[in-house]
Parts: structure tokens; sequence; C-alpha cells
């Protein structure tokens, strides 16, 4: 598949591309930036779009624990980390300041903040203090949304043409690229009798506690 979206050019390289007998390319229904933002004040800029953002309920770290009578109130608890998520571009979690702009449309994408930084879940903490209202088995997690899909990258290149022909603005398609990255971190308790919505943290954490 050709690399080449579209042609962006004022009327003396479409001139240009008449004497030469070259058809300019058909617009095509593909992602991309919206006609006319590649120009004179936009040269070598890159314009990402988000092509797949795909929600995942994780849980990141937990624990079961039996709170029998009389054993109720404060205690202190470590969870064991039980899965692992980071923000990624490439597969890389060394990520440069571009990563700002992408994460900020990916945020929008999904219709939550996602990290936009360098971050992984397992520098949280795994030690707590919860408090217990009543016995019971529980579940003690935290976890987030992750999320991972890709980005498309357009990049406004300036060809200076030989008079008379003056300057073209084209958008180059650089391909796409894999993400991945997360929402802000929950923390919870959950036992086998509380109603949980399907597709949730908490509904995740209750199987992880074997109900």
């Amino acid at each position: 598949m050709s690399r080449y979206l579209r042609r962006i050019s004022i009327v003396t390289v479409v001139a240009l591309l008449a004497v030469a007998g070259i058809a300019a390319p058909a617009s095509a229904a593909l992602a991309g930036p919206p006609r006319g933002w590649c120009n004179a004040s936009t040269a070598n800029s890159i314009w990402y779009d988000i092509t797949a953002a795909e929600v995942n309920p994780t849980l990141t770290h937990f624990m079961s624990i039996n709170i029998t009578p009389g054993t109720t109130g404060e205690r202190t608890e470590t969870l064991s980390r039980v899965n692992s998520v980071s923000t990624t571009i490439g597969g890389s979690v060394e990520i440069s300041s571009s990563a700002g702009a992408i994460f900020a449309k990916v945020s929008v994408k999904v219709g939550f903040s996602v990290q936009n930084t360098t971050a992984s879940t397992d520098t949280e903490t795994t030690s707590m203090r919860w408090t217990f209202s009543e016995p019971g088995y529980y579940g003690l997690y935290k976890g987030t949304r992750a999320v991972a899909g890709s980005y498309a990258s357009f990049r406004c290149i300036r060809q200076d043409l030989p008079p008379p022909y003056g300057t073209s603005y084209s958008v180059w398609n650089m391909g796409e690229t894999q993400y991945t990255t997360f929402d802000n971190i929950e923390v919870g308790t959950v036992r086998c009798d509380d109603p949980v919505p399907a597709g949730t943290l908490r509904f995740k954490a209750r199987l992880q506690l074997g109900c």
C-alpha cells in the first residue's frame, strides 16, 4: 500500500502536474488531517489520528482475606502484583515528548483521561490500610482500565520546485504504530454476594476471588 496519502498543492504545482501529464491521486476515505492542514505554517509538523482504542479493565494487585467476627476495623495488608500495565509507544516504554499529543487524542477517543507520560502500574504501593466494618470473605484489589490500540502519523512535507512552479505541500502517510496506556488507579474491596456490573474492574476482582 502506498505511503503517499494525498497531495495538497498551490496552483502553480497543479499546473506542473498538468504539464508533466501526472494525474493527482484521488482522495481516499482514510484517517488523516483535515483538508488544508498542510501549508507553510505546518511544514514538517506531524498529525496523529487514533485508528484503534480497546479498553480492558485490568487487575494489577490483589489478595483475598477472610475477616472473622472480632477482627473487623482497620488493618494493613499487602497485595500481590497480578498484572502490569505501562505506557508504551511502538512497544517501547521510553516514550518521547510527542506522546502527550498522541495520548491526548486517545483520551478523547475513549472518553476518559489516560496516562500521557512514562508510567507503569508496577510503581503502585502494594501495602495499604483497609477498614472492614463487618465479617466476610473479601477480595482487596487495585487496577485500572488498560487501553491498547494504534495510531496513524501524517507529516506535512514542503517541496521547493524550480521556477516558475513555486512550492508544494504534501501530506505523507508515515504508517501506523501500536500504543498502550491506562486510566487512573482504582482501589476497592469486593465480596461474592456484592452486586457488581459485568465488565467492570470490581467484576474481575470478584472472579479473581473465586466466586
